[in-house]
């Protein structure tokens, strides 16, 4: 290891550290439900209960929410309330517990963004630079700020859809990369547009048809199906799974009924986050705000990749641009019921792009200038 990368290891270790520590101060002492904690963390509970037939003693009453008793949130994959699960089984029904995973996956998100810029840029000092300057985007992001501390699904997706790019983009763990878009796939049905940047990447990698099908589609919807096997278990058959689930999820995403359509200072559509319209509450003094710097910086830098002709880089900011122009369609197909906290379904893709790109660019202006100057 060279001192470059040590030193922007330990930077990086540091930082994180402090992130942490400011999350567990700001997040670990509400004893309440934060936003949508009203349905996830319930729903892990019931998961326990009515699935696996294990019910850990409840130090925090359930949310007030109708049904709630045995309601398991089949309108959305199960990965994220898995995860919750582990925890409660640890240290009982509590918010803490419920919040625990989701501050490790905000560390996470840091390290592999970092990872990924490094990788993107090169291993060298405009590498690590690049991959501190990404991950520091990552920890100032308000959006990833207040959804990564409390228990909802949405950083459970960008975390594991950066892993899946991170991976792809490494081209010799494409095996992995495929797991990791099913656990993306898992996590919540936000994911599946990636399938589109992803497979345009696996074109690059393997030639062969079956080969792209096999790593595109087939790995990632095996991933996803074993995944939700207790589900399909519960539901009693692969039919009423499908159905009640997967079928239902999608009607689900395309229908007004999130909220009420009169509380128009929650809702935002996929344009009004490039402004920070209507960021949503979500109690305690949190809101889901957005950057319009960061999120215009992004518009700005996609042509960065097109420029350098970086297949890369076009891959993965086409991954985020896939991800919103999802939302766009499911506007346009009836749902006008959306919220600006969705952004940090692809909010780590981008920020580790716009860092990507920019000191790409650089770097590769560097070199133009040494090569034109040692001529």
């Amino acid at each position: 290891m060279n001192k470059i990368t040590l030193v922007s290891i330990i930077v990086l270790a540091v930082a994180l550290a402090i992130y942490t520590y400011y999350t567990v101060i700001t997040f670990g002492p509400v004893q309440g439900y934060i936003g949508d904690e009203v349905w996830y963390p319930t729903a892990a509970y019931n998961i326990l209960k009515f699935i696996f037939h294990v019910q850990p003693p409840m130090y925090f009453p359930y949310s007030n929410e109708q049904n709630i008793q045995t309601y398991i949130n089949p309108e959305h994959p199960p990965l994220g309330k898995y995860f919750m699960d582990i925890f409660i089984l640890l240290l009982g029904y509590k918010p803490i517990a419920w919040r625990i995973p989701s501050w490790i996956m905000g560390d996470l998100t840091v390290i592999v963004s970092f990872l990924l810029t490094r990788k993107l840029v090169g291993n060298d000092l405009w590498g690590n630079v690049a991959g501190l300057v990404s991950a520091a985007l990552i920890m100032l992001s308000p959006n990833i700020w207040v959804i990564h501390g409390i228990a909802i699904l949405d950083v459970y997706v960008g975390f594991f859809s950066l892993l899946a790019m991170y991976l792809l983009l490494s081209d010799n763990k494409l095996l992995w990369a495929s797991v990791a878009l099913g656990l993306a796939f898992a996590s919540k049905e936000s994911a599946f547009p990636l399938l589109l940047p992803f497979l345009f990447y696996v074109g690059e990698l393997r030639k062969s048809p079956i080969q792209r099908a096999v790593y595109g589609i087939g790995i990632p919807a095996a991933t996803f199906a074993i995944v939700s096997i207790p589900i399909m278990v519960y539901f009693g058959s692969l039919d009423a799974w499908f159905h009640n689930s997967f079928l239902y999820m999608l009607g689900w995403d395309a229908t007004n009924g999130h909220i009420a359509l009169s509380a128009v200072t929650q809702i935002s559509t996929p344009w009004d986050w490039f402004l920070d319209v209507h960021p949503f509450y979500l109690g305690y003094n949190f809101y889901a705000s957005t950057n319009p710097l960061i999120m215009w910086l992004w518009v700005a830098t996609t042509p960065i990749a097109f420029v350098l002709k970086d297949t890369k880089l076009i891959t993965l900011t086409m991954a985020a641009w896939t991800m919103w122009i999802a939302f766009v369609a499911v506007y346009f197909l009836g749902n006008h019921t959306l919220f600006s906290f969705y952004v940090t379904d692809f909010a780590p893709i981008l920020n580790t792009y716009i860092a990507a790109s920019i000191f790409k660019l650089i770097k590769n202006i560097d070199l133009k200038n040494v090569v034109k100057n040692g001529k």
